[in-house]
């Protein structure tokens, strides 16, 4: 008689397994599915996927309240430079820096010109929806103020657009 009773509880502990079993499954099955289905869809703006600071490396048309203004170049070793045509008006004091946090990327980069005397310009921007990074335009201490522990004061706003 125990042996009857044993074998049944066996059996439907069989029964309850398996059918955990084709339930997990199912339910791993669906969440595959569902990501790959999200996988498909194409991340656009803001939600783009970030791909580093590859994308920035190059050509931008540069343009600020300051009167600086031509071709700024970011080169992949964290220099940048302003050329007007092919005269180099400017080049970096210090590396670009760029970071990207919860949907925002922001660059910083300085530049040397020699209308500022004693000072760079220092410029902290955004990537905007359409592409276009704009921020603010500082001057600061070429030493100091370049890295960002010293003293710079507002001088503009600046755009640069692909």
């Amino acid at each position: 008689m125990l042996a009857a009773l044993a074998t049944k509880y066996a059996v439907a502990l069989r029964c309850a397994r398996r059918a955990a079993i084709v339930h997990i499954t199912a339910a791993t099955g669906c969440a595959t599915a569902t990501a790959t289905r999200a996988a498909d869809v194409p991340m656009l703006g803001r939600f783009a996927r970030n791909e580093g600071a590859k994308e920035f490396v190059g050509d931008w048309r540069l343009e600020t309240t300051t009167g600086a203004k031509g071709r700024l170049v970011f080169e992949g070793t964290g220099d940048c430079q302003l050329y007007d045509g092919a005269k180099l008006l400017g080049e970096s004091a210090v590396p670009w820096k760029y970071s990207g946090r919860q949907g925002v990327v922001s660059v910083s980069f300085t530049l040397d010109l020699p209308t500022i005397s004693d000072d760079v310009l220092i410029l902290d921007g955004t990537i905007e929806e359409d592409g276009a990074l704009r921020g603010v335009v500082y001057a600061g201490d070429a030493e100091m103020g370049a890295r960002g522990a010293g003293q710079k004061t507002r001088v503009g706003d600046f755009v640069a657009t692909r």
